[in-house]
């Protein structure tokens, strides 16, 4: 339609025009509002228009009321002072009250000229006047809002920079101090009495973490550019001389109408930090107990090693060791007695091989060593012989003497492989070979050694079968509030009933199911849905509420429609989402952070709670716990059955419970066996404990009985 046929109909006056219009106003005003300012995004509809309905209620009467008497206009004051206290509460700017009142105008103009043609000069007049009294009356308000607290926000200021854990110094525009706050004052070791009217850098000195020369000075350069500066990597020199790891922060200080009034410097001691990070980077490469390489360490150190062998067509070994007899120790003389055991096998071990070669504990009570540099095709033979006599050697033990044996199994470099796993599968292979013709026997691998592997596939065949046959089931372990006993959580743990074997462990079986990667998927996905109807099975029951864990393997995590599936088995439940816990490896999260991170958002945006398991002994990094949405971390059970005898465990674990409590993560420590152990994690606030001094993993009946006192 042009402009001549829209005003060729009957013009309605501005006043009747805003009555009727004024939602579609509003609506186009309330989405120009949250285009155009930051502050108006997240607001409801109700909070961002507020008090404008009335406003233009008020613009309509005031016309209304000029046309009748008087050109004069005196608009009324309520609506935007109201409109204005508003926007104050909220944390408009200023420039943003003003901004509202411009894209109103615009609004009212561009609704007006489509619907009626052009606008007489009186209505846009009154319009312009009336809509700039507004402006100038929420200004004002806003003003004396601000001065009328500007006092009270000077004290909370000055109480807020005295008690903050960070240093903080400002400076007038020549870069000289005139304020530091306590912590400045301890961190830098400057008096304060000294430090202000000094230059900034003579006060903070710092250098390059690793050239160690002085830095550039942030703090000017913050202020001649008018721009935050970041420093990072970098080392503060004390007033004692004393060289602390800091994280500083330069940005230009601006007075009321925005000139230049010098920079605020925030800066804070990272040693601590530092401690955890270096004690967690350790941890994630070396076997709590013994202080060896764990396996992390062997693939990475392999790979390069195969990686230097490749290129220069030379030959190196894998020798996969296995304690005969170790359980007996264990189950005669007790685990403690065994993990000395394996202290002084790791001992010995690392006294028959060169500072060339790394010696590796893989887990358990099986041993690795890689072997690099021989020049003799027989050194790998002669250093296995070595080390069977070395172990076979009577070890003292509790005042006990105690005899036992190695099985060893040797790949070779390129006959039995060409990449880290092939290797380290068929030096484990030979090694079961070496077992099955008696204790302490050494075996090459050879390609005709399937014995084993034709054992897996039989338990893969039979795993399938046992999802058909309803061979699985889930048993339950609680989670308990050391402080209260309380049980907190629940978590479900698979078992399967061979019809033939009995109870197969879930350490030989879940293997299986991960190396076929969509078997351990089925098998994850059933046991999410079993946990979920038991769940909702004892909600119905009104046993108190409590929240599920289950463990997410990485062939679940991989499939795109995971979440999909997981919000679907929510809804058939009827189960809050805050009683779902999911929990993950770090091995898990590493192997994909980018496509974890995604996934796991979209669960935990959900509601489902996320949890870290066996926390330390993967990927330990305090990157991915920033990135990843976590809510708990559950300290793995090898350092936990240490922390009474070996002060690293303890130091590690009271680690683990320091970051969690600072990153306001919860954390829970499994593998609690007895009370003196409950007592350590009582002293050391550990949030949660799991484990058989509670109660063995049992099924749902027993459980019942048990924490919820029913049949």
């Amino acid at each position: 339609m042009s402009p001549n046929q829209a005003s060729a109909k009957p013009r309605l006056p501005l006043d009747k025009f805003l009555r009727q219009e004024r939602k579609t106003i509003l609506q186009d005003w309330e989405s120009l509002d949250r285009q155009t300012l930051a502050s108006a995004r997240e607001l409801t509809s109700k909070e961002l228009q507020n008090n404008l309905p009335e406003i233009l209620i008020d613009l309509a009467d005031q016309y209304r009321r000029t046309v009748d008497k008087t050109r004069h206009i005196n608009f009324p004051q309520q609506g935007p002072r109201l409109h204005a206290q508003n926007r104050w509460e909220l944390g408009f700017s200023l420039e943003e009250v003003a901004r509202e009142y411009g894209l109103l105008r615009v609004v009212i103009l561009q609704t007006l000229s489509s619907r009626m043609g052009e606008l007489p000069e009186g209505e846009l007049v009154f319009l312009n006047e009336a809509l700039d009294k507004a402006i100038v009356e929420s200004v004002t308000t806003y003003v004396e809002k601000a001065n009328s607290r500007l006092q009270n926000e000077r004290e909370r200021l000055q109480v807020t920079l005295t008690s903050i854990a960070d240093g903080v110094v400002s400076t007038d525009t020549e870069g000289r101090i005139t304020f530091l706050n306590p912590a400045a004052e301890q961190i830098s070791g400057w008096p304060r009495a000294e430090a202000i009217g000094q230059p900034v850098d003579e006060v903070l000195i710092t250098l390059d973490e690793t050239t160690r020369e002085i830095c550039s000075s942030t703090t000017l350069r913050a202020i001649d550019l008018d721009e935050p500066q970041q420093s990072g990597n970098i080392l503060l020199r004390r007033y004692d001389g004393e060289l602390l790891p800091i994280e500083k922060h330069a940005a230009p200080l601006r007075g009321g109408h925005g000139q230049n009034r010098g920079a605020v410097v925030t800066f804070r001691d990272i040693s601590e930090i530092r401690l955890l990070t270096a004690e967690l980077s350790y941890l994630a490469f070396h076997d709590p107990l013994t202080g060896l390489p764990n396996r992390a360490l062997l693939f990475e150190r392999l790979t390069q090693e195969l990686a230097y062998a490749e290129r220069y067509n030379i030959t190196l070994a894998l020798l996969y060791l296995d304690l005969d007899l170790f359980k007996q120790v264990n189950d005669v003389l007790g685990h403690g007695v065994g993990d000395e055991l394996l202290r002084q096998v790791a001992d010995r071990l690392l006294g028959c091989v060169r500072r060339t070669d790394t010696v590796s504990r893989l887990g358990g009570d099986e041993f690795a060593v890689l072997l690099t540099g021989f020049d003799r095709q027989t050194f790998p033979d002669e250093l296995a012989t070595k080390v069977t006599k070395r172990l076979s050697e009577p070890f003292v033990l509790d005042q006990e003497t105690v005899n036992v044996s190695t099985s060893i199994g040797i790949s070779v470099f390129p006959e039995d492989g060409q990449d880290a796993e092939s290797l380290v599968k068929h030096a484990d292979t030979a090694m079961y070979q070496a077992k099955a013709r008696g204790r302490g026997c050494i075996q090459f691998f050879a390609p005709e050694m399937n014995r084993r592997a034709k054992e897996r596939h039989e338990l893969e065949k039979d795993l399938r079968a046992a999802i058909a046959q309803d061979q699985l089931s889930l048993y339950f372990q609680p989670q308990i509030s050391p402080g209260t006993g309380q049980m907190i959580g629940v978590e479900a743990l698979l078992r399967w009933h061979h019809p033939q074997k009995g109870l197969i462990p879930p350490a030989r079986f879940i293997p299986v199911a991960e190396d076929s990667g969509h078997l351990m998927a089925t098998i994850g996905n059933w046991v999410i849905e079993k946990a979920c109807a038991q769940a909702r099975a004892w909600l119905d029951a009104e046993h108190p509420a409590v929240r599920m864990s289950v463990n997410v393997s990485i062939a679940q995590l991989r499939d795109d429609e995971f979440p999909a599936y997981v919000e679907k088995l929510l809804q058939l439940y009827r189960l809050p989402a805050d009683l779902l816990q999911m929990e993950l490896t770090e091995s898990i999260i590493m192997s994909d952070i980018e496509g974890a991170t995604e996934r796991v958002g979209k669960i935990k945006d959900m509601g489902i709670h996320i949890a870290i398991d066996d926390f330390g002994t993967g990927y330990s990094s305090l990157s991915y716990l920033k990135d990843l949405p976590v809510h708990e971390l559950k300290i793995d059970q090898s350092f936990v059955h240490n922390i009474l005898t070996d002060v690293n465990s303890a130091a590690i674990v009271q680690a683990i419970i320091r970051m969690a409590q600072s990153l306001k993560l919860r954390v829970i420590a499994e593998g609690v066996e007895d009370k003196a152990t409950m007592d350590f994690l009582v002293e050391n606030e550990c949030e949660g404990v799991q484990g058989y001094y509670f109660s063995e993993p049992v099924m749902p009946a027993a459980f019942e009985t048990q924490f919820f006192g029913q049949g």
